[in-house]
């Protein structure tokens, strides 16, 4: 299996049981730069499901008792052979996904430190012997892998964010069956063709590649899937708890972060964090610019900052090195993005820049966007964006903006911008999302941090990132021991 942005093998197709599966079903892959298909992916069935966890549940068992020194052998061999072809993937990345060769790179670096990470946390581990009251018992509380998951993972981050599920799964003593988004199937059976040089049991991670809404729901409730692991959708999010309640969840869904920029803020640092937070990756971040809300001393001049700096930004093809945003991903998000900025002018906001497609590119191009006097009843003000814009809406009352930063369903992550560091410390922990950051982009996150969302919000449950996902890809076994 070979690939080049000029010359792709004829179609990608599932790993399953230690070989590559066709299908009598395809569907094409397209190059969201052009618009147009570039080559195919054979369509697992459900009884490809079927042997896919079989495998899977043959390989865990015949290593559950494996000792977390040599699963950690397995993340550093497979982070090896991630960072010896990273560079090629990096171009399939770029031409399938559409974000620019630059930032496919760094997230494939990325991703290579997260199987490491995964490696280190899982070393880290230590199990404990509680007091007991009956003299003749000695206990041990340890933890162990669950079993066979389902992971399930999104477009907009192909490498890193499976690498999130993978990593821990595999150093926790677990087995995966990986079903990625369909757009970007290329990438992830590019990925998999990878890691067949790592010195790990193959059958641990099965790839399952489909576009049918069936065969993902088969696998999520599939009798010897003990856990679902998934990315995406809060909707899709709710779907999955719902189908699969008997099951362990980690969920991290969506969100819309909300930004406050206090009127004593540094504008310059404000500007440069929020552009990186609504352009980055054309926006298609959970953790992106949501709803900024700022104070209306400043208001004017950073809403100024921005538009000059998405006029700056260059939007073209993702193989130019000089390009900083490709196009966007799937062309129903121009719809989407088009909807709510029209929505937001009914209600008497004002495009200060952008807000209409790149009609003179082909591909699915969107101008860098900001948008200034948002109103609390516009949609782009509770929705989640996912697209290239960056929306103001203007206070004067600091507790208003607190209660505008805390207002709707989600609570993933948050920005605060000051040069107060005590506001800073008070203002953030009262921001209900599960990471706040203070003076820098919502975009920021390493692999040693939790992330996930806050209870009581649409924004997911569990967490991913260091020792805690380590924990919630383990479960707690109590070994009681009489002696006498």
């Amino acid at each position: 299996m070979s690939f080049t942005a000029s010359s792709a093998a004829e179609s990608f197709a599932s790993w399953i049981d230690g070989s590559w599966r066709e299908s009598d079903t395809r569907y094409p892959a397209l190059n969201p730069a052009t618009g147009q298909p570039f080559t195919n992916l054979e369509a697992a069935s459900t009884r490809d499901v079927d042997i896919a966890v079989a495998s899977a549940g043959a390989a865990f068992r015949k290593t559950r008792g494996v000792r977390p020194a040599t699963r950690a052998g397995w993340c550093r061999s497979a982070a090896q052979a991630l960072l010896a072809s990273h560079e090629e993937l990096a171009e399939v990345l770029s031409t399938e996904h559409g974000k620019p060769v630059a930032e496919a790179r760094g997230e494939i670096l990325f991703a290579v430190r997260g199987l490491e990470m995964a490696a280190e946390s899982v070393l880290a581990l230590s199990g404990e012997s509680p007091q007991v009251e009956d003299p003749n018992k000695r206990v041990v509380v340890r933890r162990e892998g669950l079993g066979v998951w389902a992971v399930i993972t999104p477009w907009n981050f192909p490498v890193n964010i499976p690498v999130e599920y993978i990593g821990p799964a595999l150093a926790s003593g677990n087995a995966v069956v990986w079903k990625p988004a369909p757009t970007t199937a290329v990438v992830a059976a590019k990925f998999r063709e990878i890691l067949l040089a790592a010195d790990f049991p193959q059958e641990l991670l099965q790839l399952v590649i489909t576009n049918e809404v069936e065969v993902a729901g088969h696998l999520v409730t599939h009798p010897e899937i003990v856990a679902v692991g998934f990315t995406g959708g809060s909707g899709t999010g709710r779907s999955i708890a719902k189908s699969a309640w008997d099951k362990k969840l980690l969920l991290e869904l969506g969100g819309n972060s909300p930004i406050v920029v206090l009127g004593d803020a540094d504008l310059e640092i404000a500007a440069a964090a929020i552009s990186n937070a609504a352009f980055w990756n054309a926006g298609q971040v959970c953790s992106a610019a949501g709803k900024v809300l700022v104070a209306a001393s400043c208001a004017d001049e950073l809403a100024r900052l921005l538009a000059k700096r998405a006029d700056d930004t260059v939007v073209g093809s993702p193989l130019d090195p000089d390009v900083t945003m490709g196009p966007v991903h799937l062309e129903s998000g121009i719809a989407r993005y088009e909807r709510l900025i029209a929505d937001a002018r009914e209600r008497g906001a004002t495009v200060v820049t952008g807000g209409e497609r790149i009609a003179e590119k082909d591909g699915f191009f969107f101008h860098p966007t900001v948008i200034s006097s948002v109103g609390r009843d516009a949609a782009v003000f509770s929705e989640e964006t996912f697209g290239p814009i960056a929306s103001l809406t203007v206070f004067d009352d600091e507790e208003d903006m607190i209660a505008a930063a805390n207002a709707g369903d989600f609570g993933l992550v948050g920005a605060l911008f000051t040069t107060d560091l005590s506001k800073g410390f008070q203002i953030g922990e009262r921001i209900d999302c599960g990471l706040v950051v203070v003076n820098d982009t919502t975009n920021y996150w390493e692999y040693s941090l939790p992330f996930g969302g806050a209870a009581g919000r649409h924004s997911g449950r569990g967490r991913l990132g260091g020792r805690w996902v380590i924990d919630e890809f383990s479960q707690v076994k109590t070994l009681a021991i009489d002696v006498r």
